[in-house]
């Protein structure tokens, strides 16, 4: 089956593109640079300029995605108004179908312009006539992950900030592997019928944010830390200005989306994988404050 990867460089494009190679099937990768067609979806908005890079495939992966506006990417280029280009493009070039990297959360009400621009791509997949799959994964977790990174940093502190005055730290989330997501993936690209819906996938496991440092933390080896209940707001206010440090994690978005919760209630991801998925922290809580957090 031939494949094209859009965003292949990105953390989970590059796991997919691994996964899609060893079930056997012929990729072509496409992102900024070094891969095989140039791609930047700032520019690349055209169906006509994007017919060329899907003709001929059977199967386009979007896996492009930004979480913080910065360096002349938008949400509403990158993310809406190049799906409706891709769909019409895969729609007069017959492929077979797309699979779409949406978000957790997406269609729940959330404020804010990167879960509108989101929903607005997912409008645009169904609007058109190519088969489809909107893939919604939780919260990824790798070693090369910039919000991984984050939470083991924040994770490491002797004094650790926690969102919210009267349940600190009790947003709900269930972290699932980035290598799990690109196998759910593979093997949805090469279903034999026709999808056209939401695929949900989350991990085996839900915690709350504390009880998630709180893993991290034991995992270092660390000992207990101070946690420092914040106000929602207090957080928020300093989303503003963390816009413009060099990260794309933190951002008032990712915030509303923490409070928000990233656990699905219909989370798909033992159908596709076929197993459990892999648990990414160690089963069972690592002390009493965790046990606490965890069912809070």
């Amino acid at each position: 089956m031939k494949v094209l990867v859009l965003g292949a460089q990105g953390l989970l494009g590059r796991a997919i593109v691994d996964e899609m190679k060893a079930a056997g099937h012929q990729v072509t990768t496409a992102a900024r640079r070094g891969v095989d067609l140039a791609l930047d979806f700032r520019f690349d908005l055209q169906p006509e300029t994007l017919r060329p890079l899907v003709r001929g495939q059977h199967i386009v992966v979007n896996a492009i995605g930004i979480l913080m506006e910065r360096d002349g990417n938008t949400w509403d280029a990158v993310h809406r108004r190049a799906t409706e280009a891709l769909c019409s493009a895969c729609e007069a070039e017959r492929v077979a179908r797309i699979v779409h990297i949406s978000a957790l959360g997406v269609g729940t009400g959330l404020p804010g312009g990167y879960m509108a621009s989101k929903l607005a791509a997912e409008t645009a997949l169904a609007s058109h006539g190519v088969d489809y799959a909107i893939v919604r994964p939780g919260l990824l977790v790798d070693e090369a992950s910039p919000s991984t990174r984050l939470f083991r940093a924040l994770a490491s502190l002797p004094v650790i900030a926690l969102p919210g005055l009267w349940h600190p730290g009790a947003s709900q989330v269930a972290p699932i592997a980035v290598t799990d997501v690109a196998r759910c993936v593979t093997r949805i690209a090469a279903h034999p019928k026709a999808l056209r819906r939401v695929i949900e996938l989350s991990g085996p496991q839900t915690l709350s944010y504390r009880a998630m440092l709180a893993a991290w933390r034991h995992a270092q080896g660390r000992g207990r830390a101070l946690w420092l209940p914040l106000p929602w707001w207090l957080m928020k206010l300093m989303a503003w200005p963390a816009r413009w440090l060099p990260q794309t994690v933190f951002s008032l978005d990712t915030l509303r989306m923490l409070q928000a919760g990233s656990v699905s209630g219909r989370s798909e991801t033992m159908r596709w994988l076929g197993r459990h998925a892999t648990p990414v922290f160690p089963t069972g809580p690592v002390d009493p404050a965790t046990a606490r957090a965890a069912t809070a």
